[in-house]
């Protein structure tokens, strides 16, 4: 077998994609951990973001991902960038570590909000994502998940509820939800939405599928706000793949001409470059039995 360049693709890239700023933020306090703490064991709570590139290089700098403090000798933990659970945080504490906050100021907002309503509180989001953990964890009392409007059979019409939806999370599936809810008369004042980064994507995504045969989302599989962009082009009608880095790209990508492109908000520029570059010279592996 040998590689070969068939031929040149079109790539258009969108026009806002890769790093938001609460990733952005995560990622710098990472490495000016490592530049400041150099030969102190330092940690994440969790995996920083969700894009195991980035991570893996974190973790060869000497700043590995735990899920909690046991086990582990003591030092700098860094909060995710979706932030932890406050039982989580005080373990940490209370073991001799000493704590630096990465979470997303945004999702810092919506755990505010949950703790200080004295409504019964609702979540819209993905079920066992991080930032929907973290979040829920944060209400007075338990916090009902709606993951979809089925999960509105949950609620009842004689009472007020507050809702937080997750910040990256479907926004055709929130618009199905808000639309079940009035259909339903139930009573549900929305503190917060969508992030307006994450609109932004997803409404560059659109545009893209206005002018390209197919869309190339970057980013991980675990990615909430990579799925919803992958998901938005599927429902303009084009045919849409996600990919993690060039070994994903497969002879059924390349066989498009014009190729619109975007990636998640975890996904760095070097990797996007790399991924376009590699899109634009239709480099696929030639197999010759």
């Amino acid at each position: 077998s040998y590689w070969g360049c068939l031929r040149m693709n079109n790539v258009e890239l969108a026009s806002i994609c890769g790093f938001c700023k609460g990733v952005e933020a995560s990622v710098n306090l990472a490495v000016e951990l490592i530049k400041k703490h150099k030969g102190e064991k330092l940690y994440t709570a969790g995996e920083l973001i969700h894009n195991k590139w980035i991570v893996n290089n974190l973790a060869e700098q000497g700043i590995i991902p735990i899920s909690g403090p046991e086990g582990h000798e003591k030092g700098i933990v860094l909060i995710c960038a979706h932030g932890i659970t406050p039982t989580l945080k005080q373990q940490y504490i209370d073991a001799g570590f000493k704590v630096v906050d990465g979470t997303c100021r945004i999702i810092l907002r919506n755990q505010k909000l949950i703790g200080e309503t004295n409504n019964q509180t609702i979540f819209i989001g993905k079920k066992n994502h991080p930032e929907t953990i973290s979040t829920m964890a944060f209400a007075k009392r338990p916090s009902i998940l709606i993951s979809q409007v089925s999960d509105l059979d949950l609620l009842e019409r004689n009472i007020r509820y507050d809702a937080i939806v997750q910040t990256t999370y479907s926004s055709s599936i929130i618009s199905n939800i808000k639309e079940a809810i009035k259909e339903r008369g139930l009573d549900v004042n929305f503190l917060s939405d969508i992030c307006k980064s994450s609109q932004r994507r997803r409404d560059a995504v659109k545009k893209l599928c206005e002018t390209c045969e197919s869309i190339v989302i970057i980013g991980d599989k675990h990615s909430a706000n990579s799925q919803g962009l992958k998901k938005i082009a599927e429902e303009e009608g084009k045919p849409a793949f996600l990919v993690s880095d060039v070994d994903d790209i497969t002879p059924e990508i390349l066989r498009y001409k014009h190729i619109g492109l975007s990636a998640g908000a975890s996904v760095p520029m070097d990797v996007i470059t790399r991924v376009r570059r590699y899109l634009i010279n239709g480099e696929i592996k030639i197999v010759i039995v």
